[in-house]
């Protein structure tokens, strides 16, 4: 039996709903965007409720504002959206809050964001000030499939930056 896909549906009219904010979007008609995914955020649809963190977060199209974005990405994160896990450990990240963004970020590498393994690296790098974490963190996102060619050359630059040789993927013998 298949695992259910716990996402709530979204009806034609909420998927047209969201191609149009999006569309209006890059129009850069923000207000009207975010009235849009404001309306499919508030019924449950993931994608929209990053849309409407993220524009808080920035502050386009809408105030800023710092406990909005964190509501929506926190309902989305609660979804199972991976982004959102990282987007709340990266605000905290931003605030100092390094313990706590931690937490968040080893939350989207539960949730599948591999690059989120870089994030943490790079805390236990720099502020956290355990090289040996660090370099844990890394080997395991080059091993990891989850994560994008970027993280894996930036993973590789910083393992050497710890003194770690190179660990170049050689192909299998056949």
């Amino acid at each position: 039996m298949a695992p259910r896909d716990r996402r709530p549906t979204v009806s034609a009219s909420a998927d047209e709903q969201l191609h149009k904010a999006k569309r209006l979007m890059e129009k850069g008609r923000l207000e009207e965007a975010f009235g849009l995914f404001l309306e499919a955020a508030k019924a449950g649809d993931t994608g929209a409720q990053m849309s409407v963190g993220y524009l808080y977060d920035t502050g386009q199209g809408v105030r800023a504002s710092r406990t909005q974005a964190m509501h929506w990405y926190r309902q989305a994160a609660q979804q199972g959206k991976a982004a959102a896990a990282t987007n709340i450990g990266a605000i905290y990240r931003d605030e100092g809050r390094l313990r706590l963004a931690l937490r968040w970020f080893e939350k989207a590498v539960a949730l599948g964001d591999g690059d989120a393994l870089l994030d943490m690296a790079m805390l236990q790098s720099g502020p956290l000030k355990d090289a040996a974490g660090a370099r844990r963190l890394l080997s395991r996102l080059l091993r990891s499939k989850r994560a994008s060619a970027d993280s894996r050359k930036r993973a590789e630059r910083l393992l050497g930056e710890l003194g770690e040789p190179p660990r170049i993927a050689r192909k299998r013998a056949r």
